[in-house]
């Protein structure tokens, strides 16, 4: 069985991503992990893991669009955007009605750029947006584009709204509930964020990190074949195996494709490529 995929954690809440590639190198043996987008030490959900040799297609993974289920507290705002900083401003919402919510959703779906949080990862000047936020300094973030490519209302009671949002690499959620409260004329913070979905690749198809150990790691590695299941296959013959991985073009029935997914007879993945008139040139290559 191979020793390289993904495995795809549910994450628990009050840990950070590494925390879960610390224990993860622990279980395996591993040295070589890497997650592939970041979670909140409060969020929960779907954290794809690159295990050895996997992690260098990592930021294939990163790219994807993500799914969220999200809760905003209205009526209060804190200094991280999160349940977990201090409430730096409290009010008594004026009422809303889910029928208010319902009418900005177009307004939401149009939004096309955000400003991360100062509370974030973003680096200004080599370091850590947080790090100088904890500091009390100044951080000036610049804005970037974004797509919210679906939302939808999943619960409102209490002044607390349940929100799904299909979202962009990038799209803060914690700033994205801000702006929610801003279009309804009050203040928000996000006090529940769970990961549903990454690209196609679901949270039901995740076990959870305390489920995971020495034992059973491996029967839930899963080959970049079908994390990449979207990708042409293409089947390469012993002697151009070896061609393949020393970077050589190697000649294929396939005319012409952008990117595919290259496999020995064994069904093991020898790297990723391109064809161009029947000629398959390497871009990735696993030794």
């Amino acid at each position: 069985m191979s020793d390289f995929g993904v495995l795809l954690i549910d994450k628990p809440p009050n840990i950070t991503s590494f925390d879960v590639v610390r224990k993860l190198r622990k279980i395996t043996g591993i040295r070589k992990i890497g997650h592939t987008g970041t979670l909140d030490p409060f969020a929960t959900g779907l954290l794809q893991i690159c295990i050895g040799k996997a992690t260098r297609v990592a930021s294939k993974l990163t790219n994807k669009d993500k799914t969220y289920l999200a809760t905003c507290q209205f009526g209060i705002q804190t200094d991280t955007g999160d349940i977990t900083g201090e409430i730096i401003k409290q009010e008594k919402p004026s009422m809303i009605f889910k029928e208010d919510i319902n009418k900005i959703i177009p307004e939401i779906l149009r939004i096309a750029s955000q400003i991360p949080h100062k509370f974030s990862a973003v680096k200004v000047d080599g370091k850590r947006a947080y790090d100088l936020a904890r500091q009390k300094k100044e951080v000036v973030l610049q804005s970037r584009p974004i797509k919210i490519l679906g939302f939808s209302i999943e619960n409102f009671e209490d002044n607390k709204l349940t929100y799904k949002a299909h979202v962009s690499k990038g799209t803060y959620i914690r700033v994205l509930s801000e702006t929610i409260a801003e279009k309804l004329g009050t203040i928000g913070t996000t006090i529940n964020l769970r990961r549903t979905k990454i690209g196609e690749i679901d949270l039901n198809s995740a076990i959870k990190l305390e489920d995971l150990n020495i034992s059973n790691w491996k029967k839930h590695l899963i080959p970049l074949t079908k994390i990449f299941s979207s990708l042409i296959k293409v089947y390469i013959e012993p002697e151009q195996k070896e061609l393949f991985r020393n970077g050589s073009i190697v000649e294929v029935s396939q005319k012409n494709e952008d990117e595919v997914i290259v496999l020995d007879k064994a069904d093991e993945c020898v790297g990723f490529g391109y064809i161009k008139e029947g000629s398959l040139k390497p871009k990735i290559v696993f030794i």
